[in-house]
């Protein structure tokens, strides 16, 4: 539910929203005028706007997909200056 709400409130979805109207007006205007070019760009706009906006989410969801990945760190506090103790603590864990 908290996903539909957030793309209900995004500007991309009302943007690509107003064009899809916009084309399909163009559409009709087209069929009501008999002018097939009119018809053709309302169509293709239509066509495109959905498009975009796929394309547009699919972008913003891989996005966030490669956000979620998780680093482990490790903190160190090092005291010492003894140059071995040092590089110890900052050599990678192994995996046993």
């Amino acid at each position: 539910m908290s996903n539909l709400k957030t793309k209900l409130t995004s500007r991309k979805f009302w943007m690509a929203a107003a064009a899809f109207l916009a084309g399909v007006g163009g559409s009709i205007a087209g069929v009501a005028t008999d002018n097939t070019a009119l018809t053709t760009t309302g169509l293709v706009c239509t066509m495109l706007s959905s498009a975009i906006y796929a394309a547009a989410e699919a972008y913003v969801d891989g996005k966030s997909a490669a956000s979620e990945q998780t680093y482990t760190t490790k903190q160190i506090t090092a005291t010492s200056t003894d140059r071995e103790t040092v590089q110890a603590a900052f050599a990678p864990e192994k995996e046993g």
